[in-house]
């Protein structure tokens, strides 16, 4: 059986018996050492501290989801915290622009711009919540949000996609 229809089946819910035959072949994932491969450009010095930075942030909005409080972002280190998150933000905004420098055509380059508008985003979320269940909220997507600038930085790519940044986000893009 042809992998593409083993693969159609399963997606309309096949049974493995439907799928007996089926000679697909096991996923190529590299490793290196044990360990996932992770894309080139996480090892360089700017990009990994993008990662560290990143790392630490979500560490500290773990903690600070673990007691929401409105008074939260009344001390000293909550706002430290969000003028942090508003440094990441920048730096993921220079991570596009010396990727756009580059000529580069890797998605990276869009994703870093995007993410950097809604780290942003996400502060203004943290500084209006207006109940401590909204501030668990803002905390949660921003927790997500700062996960998801981790991995698309590591994961290596597998093709590009070509998204378009100018199309997407504008003619500066």
């Amino acid at each position: 059986m042809d992998c593409s229809i083993a693969l159609a089946l399963m997606l309309r819910g096949a049974a493995p018996a439907d799928l007996v035959g089926a000679a697909c072949p096991a996923p190529v994932v590299r490793v290196a050492e044990g360990k996932p491969a992770t894309d080139p450009i996480s090892h360089e010095p700017f990009y990994a501290g993008l990662v560290q930075d990143a790392n630490a942030l979500r560490a500290e909005t773990q903690d600070f989801n673990k007691t929401p409080t409105l008074a939260l972002r009344a001390t000293p280190r909550f706002q430290t915290y969000l003028q942090r998150l508003q440094n990441l933000s920048a730096g993921d905004l220079k991570g596009h622009v010396d990727l756009k420098k580059r000529g580069t055509d890797r998605d990276l380059k869009c994703i870093l711009l995007g993410v950097s508008r809604d780290i942003a985003n996400k502060v203004n979320d943290l500084k209006s919540a207006a109940s401590d269940a909204d501030l668990a909220q803002a905390l949660t997507n921003t927790d997500l949000l700062l996960r998801d600038n981790i991995d698309v930085i590591v994961t290596p790519d597998t093709v590009d996609s070509g998204l378009d940044c100018v199309a997407e986000f504008g003619k500066d893009a």
